[in-house]
């Protein structure tokens, strides 16, 4: 049995136990392989995303998560390189670094043959560096006040050079072209407003909750193409 079927089967049996726990001797003996090797396999499992808990002692053992999905999500190699080109295309745009981990993880529960494929077809792209033009402070703390639905202040400077400081209601993200904004409700001029993210030269999170707002209801004052400004 294939590594990434036996973390298939492994999940199934998981959810089939739910929520009994099944210890790693018992797996060991069910898919005969060592219980180093089962251990390995329930630790990939969790890289990958797959919410298990664990008990140690006589009577321990793991178990999925009530709720939990019920098996690993499989895909072809060609998949898995999409997406490693697209986490790199995608440098400096908004949870790009979450991207990143997400495919480590990712790697990490492959079976050494998939592994040995993925590395093969990845060999053969030549990607370039990437500069991102967002201060990685500025967008992380946008990324997670965007998330939280929380307050952010930032230091602003529009096209003009006029620099602002404000508090703004994070609503969503805008991408022309190249380019990265924030969607916000402005607090100052109490109106919907998009920020360049590169204009942004701070920002500061809060513990405050902001008002929930639709992006296109916030993007309304936003000319769309084919339509006159």
């Amino acid at each position: 049995m294939k590594r990434i079927e036996r973390l298939h089967a492994i999940t199934e049996e998981l959810r089939r136990n739910a929520p009994r726990l099944v210890s790693a001797e018992a797996l060991a003996s069910r898919f005969e392989v060592s219980r180093r090797t089962i251990e390995r396999d329930l630790e990939a499992l969790r890289l990958a995303g797959v919410p298990t808990y664990g008990q140690v002692g006589r009577r321990g053992g793991t178990a999925l998560v009530a709720g939990g999905p019920s098996r690993p999500v499989s895909l072809t190699t060609a998949e898995i390189v999409s997406l490693v080109v697209a986490a790199h295309c995608a440098e400096g745009s908004p949870y790009s670094i979450s991207a990143k981990t997400a495919i480590a993880k990712l790697l990490d529960a492959l079976d050494d043959a998939q592994r040995v494929a993925v590395e093969d077809l990845r060999a053969r792209f030549r990607l370039a560096p990437t500069r991102p033009a967002v201060r990685a402070r500025v967008m992380s703390v946008v990324e997670d006040a965007v998330r939280t639905q929380t307050v952010v202040t930032i230091s602003y400077t529009d096209r003009d050079g006029n620099r602002t400081r404000r508090s703004v209601d994070p609503v969503g993200f805008y991408l022309d072209g190249d380019h990265w904004s924030l969607i916000g409700w402005c607090h100052l001029r109490y109106d919907g407003r998009m920020f360049h993210l590169d204009r942004v030269t701070r920002a500061d999170a809060t513990a405050r909750a902001c008002q929930q707002r639709d992006p296109d209801d916030v993007l309304g004052w936003v000319p769309r193409p084919g339509r006159p400004a």
